[in-house]
C-alpha cells in the first residue's frame, strides 16, 4: 500500500531526525542539570539502529529491483546502493534483517530494566490522570483530632496513582526545564521524586511490598505499624562516603521540600501526566501531622490561623484592620445581609499595606460603579489554603468547614476576591467540604463591568506596563485575557510582555508558604530581574503575594518601576 509506506517512511525520518537531535542535545546544547550516561547514549544508538536497520533493509531490496511505490525515502536510500551486485546485495539483506531483529529483542529486554518502561506505562498514566481542577488538592479523610498522622512518610503511604507515575516518567527533564525553583538553584529536583520512588519499589521485595500494601490500610486506621523498606538497600550509590542528608519518605531532602511554590509549571510541562504536587504536598502532611523538624515560622503561621484567624496572628479588629473601609463607608453582612456580593478581602490585604491599597482601589471601583456588595469585616477568617498548601490539612479542613457553617448562615452565592490563592481555595476545594458558591477573581470581574459598560477608563496614563501572570490565577484557572483586556482599554497605556508569560509564565516565589519562610526569595530576584529587562514603568499583577515580593525586589535593584495591582492601575484613570 503506497499509503502505509509514505507513511511509514516519514516516521522512519523522523526517528532518525529526533535521535540526533537528542544526541546534540546531550552534547552540544546539554542543559545543566541533564545529565549523560553510557546508557543514555547506548539506548539513542539501539533506537537509530532499529530505524536505520529498518530503512537500510527495504533500500536494498529496491537496489535489487523491487518496486516499492510511496517509499520515498527507502527510494533516496537506493541511489546509494546501485553498484551493490546480487550477492552482495542479498548479504546485505540478511545482515540488516539480523540486526534490526537483534536490537528490537535487546530492546525489549532493556524496556522494563529502564526509563524506557514509561512506554508501557505511560498511555494508561495519562488516561488516569485527575479530572478535578488543577487548582485541588485532594482532602485526606480526618476524624478531626491533633495528634492524627496522615500524608506520605514511607512507601506505601503513597497512592497507587502516584507509585504509577514513577514507572511512567520520561526522565526527559521538561519538569526541571520549568521549575522556578530548579531554575533558580534551590535543591528541588524533581525528576528525583519518581526516580527514588522507583529505585525503592524495584529493591523492595516482591511479598514485603504486598503485605506492605495491606497493611498500610490498617495502619491508617491506627490498627497496625507499616514496615518500611531496608534504607541500606535505597540510594546507597549516591550517599556511599557522604554525610547523608535528612530524606523525607526516602524521596526528597527536607530543604527541597519546601523550596516548592506550587506553581504547578511541572504538571503543565509533564507529557506523561506525571503529578508531582500531590506527592510533595503529601510529604509535608506527613512531615507537619508527625511534627517532624517543622520550622519556628511555619508554626508561628499555623498558630496565627488557629488562634486569629490570619497567618500574621494578629488580631482582627474593626479599628485597626478596616479603618479604610469605614472611611469610604463599606457596611459588613451583619449590617446588609441580602447585599448580592461579598467581597471577600483576605488575609494579606488586611496587614500588608501595599495589598491593602490594592483592596482600597477596587472597592472604590465597586463603589463607583454600584455593586452591590459587603465585606465580613470581623468575621472574616483565613480562607486556610496557606496552611494546606504547606501540610497542614487538619488545619485547613477545619477552617474550610468553620467558614462554610457560618458563610451559609449569611445566605452567601457570590463571593469576589482580589487574591487568586483565596480564589482557587474558594472555587474548587471548598466544594470538597459542602460550600459551593459563585466564585469570581477581581480582574474577571474588572473585564466584566468593562464589557458591559459600567467602567470606563477616562484618563489617559501614558505610561508601559508589563503583565506577570499569577499562577493560581492563570496556569491553575485560565485567566490570562482579564488583566490584558483592562490595560488595553486604559488610555495611553502600552501593553508589553514578559520574556516568560502566560502558560510558561515565570513564578514570582511566593507560592505554597515561601511568603512566610523566605526572606531571601531567588526566585522573586529572578522574577524582578526579569520584569527590568521589558523596560516596562509598572509592572501589573493581580495578586497580593505576587506585588508584594515584586515590589521588594524592584526596591533592593533600585530602579524606577513599580508593582501595581490592575485596580490600582485602571482605579488611577477613572
Amino acid at each position: 500500500n503506497a499509503g502505509y509506506l509514505f507513511i511509514r517512511d516519514f516516521f522512519i525520518a523522523f526517528i532518525i531526525i529526533a535521535v540526533i537531535g537528542f544526541i546534540l542535545r546531550r552534547t552540544v546544547k546539554k542543559p545543566e542539570w541533564l545529565h549523560n550516561s553510557p546508557m543514555s547514549f547506548g539506548i539513542l544508538l539501539l533506537i537509530l539502529v532499529i530505524a536505520g536497520s529498518e530503512l537500510l533493509f527495504y533500500a536494498v531490496q529496491t537496489s535489487l529491483g523491487r518496486s516499492l511505490p510511496g517509499a520515498w525515502l527507502v527510494y533516496a536510500a537506493s541511489k546509494a546502493l546501485v553498484h551493490l551486485n546480487v550477492n552482495s546485495g542479498y548479504a546485505a539483506l540478511s545482515f540488516f534483517w539480523w540486526i534490526h531483529f537483534i536490537a528490537i529483542f535487546a530492546f525489549l529486554f532493556i524496556i522494563p530494566r529502564s526509563k524506557h518502561l514509561h512506554l508501557v506505562f505511560a498511555p494508561f498514566n495519562t488516561y488516569w490522570h485527575s479530572l478535578e481542577p488543577k487548582g485541588a488538592l485532594t482532602p485526606v479523610k480526618l476524624d478531626g483530632e491533633t495528634g492524627t498522622v496522615y500524608g506520605a512518610g514511607k512507601l506505601e503511604d503513597f497512592t497507587w496513582k502516584q507509585l504509577f507515575d514513577a514507572f511512567s516518567c520520561v526522565k526527559c527533564g521538561r519538569c526541571h526545564g520549568l521549575c522556578p525553583a530548579l531554575q533558580s538553584g534551590e535543591p528541588l529536583r524533581l525528576k528525583k521524586i519518581n526516580g527514588r520512588l522507583r529505585t525503592q519499589m524495584e529493591h523492595t521485595p516482591p511479598e514485603l511490598r504486598f503485605r506492605d500494601r495491606q497493611t498500610a490500610a490498617a495502619g491508617r486506621s491506627g490498627t497496625a505499624e507499616m514496615p518500611r523498606p531496608d534504607p541500606s538497600r535505597v540510594q546507597t550509590n549516591k550517599s556511599a562516603g557522604k554525610n547523608p542528608r535528612k530524606l523525607v519518605a526516602g524521596i526528597l531532602e527536607e530543604e527541597a521540600l519546601w523550596s516548592c511554590t506550587t506553581c504547578g509549571a511541572c504538571e503543565e510541562a509533564c507529557p506523561v501526566s506525571c503529578e508531582h504536587l500531590s506527592k510533595i504536598i503529601d510529604m509535608r502532611r506527613y512531615t507537619v501531622s508527625s511534627e517532624e523538624n517543622i520550622a519556628p515560622e511555619i508554626e508561628q503561621v499555623f498558630r496565627g490561623i488557629e488562634n486569629y484567624g490570619n497567618p500574621w496572628g494578629m488580631k482582627r479588629s474593626w479599628s485597626t484592620v478596616y479603618a479604610w473601609a469605614e472611611e469610604l463607608g463599606i457596611v459588613t453582612l451583619a449590617d446588609k445581609p441580602d447585599a448580592e456580593y461579598l467581597y471577600f478581602v483576605g488575609c494579606t490585604p488586611s496587614y500588608d499595606e501595599a495589598a491593602r491599597r490594592a483592596a482600597v482601589a477596587f472597592a472604590k471601583i465597586l463603589q463607583r460603579t454600584g455593586v452591590d456588595f459587603a465585606i465580613l469585616g470581623e468575621e472574616e477568617f483565613c480562607c486556610g489554603e496557606t496552611a494546606r498548601r504547606m501540610g497542614n490539612e487538619l488545619l485547613f479542613q477545619n477552617t474550610a468547614k468553620r467558614n462554610i457553617a457560618s458563610w451559609n448562615g449569611f445566605g452567601i452565592r457570590k463571593i469576589v476576591t482580589t487574591c487568586p490563592h483565596c480564589f482557587n481555595t474558594l472555587q474548587n476545594e471548598y466544594p470538597q467540604f459542602g460550600g459551593v458558591y459563585e466564585v469570581i477573581p477581581h480582574s474577571a470581574f474588572l473585564a466584566d463591568l468593562l464589557h458591559r459598560g459600567r467602567l470606563i477608563p477616562e484618563k489617559s496614563q501614558n505610561i508601559t506596563a508589563a503583565c506577570h501572570d499569577s499562577c493560581y490565577l492563570g496556569r491553575y484557572n485560565g485567566f490570562y485575557n482579564e488583566p490584558r483586556e483592562i490595560l488595553r482599554a486604559i488610555p495611553g497605556v502600552s501593553l508589553v510582555e514578559m520574556p516568560r508569560t502566560r502558560e510558561n509564565s515565570f513564578c514570582c516565589g511566593a507560592g505554597g508558604g515561601r511568603f512566610w519562610r523566605k526572606t531571601e526569595n531567588v526566585i522573586s530576584q529572578n522574577r524582578a530581574q526579569e520584569a527590568q529587562t521589558t523596560g516596562a514603568e509598572i509592572i501589573c499583577t493581580s495578586c497580593p503575594y505576587c506585588g508584594i515580593v515584586l515590589q521588594k525586589e524592584i526596591g533592593r535593584m533600585d530602579k524606577e518601576i513599580r508593582a501595581l495591582d490592575i485596580a490600582e492601575i485602571i482605579e488611577l484613570s477613572l
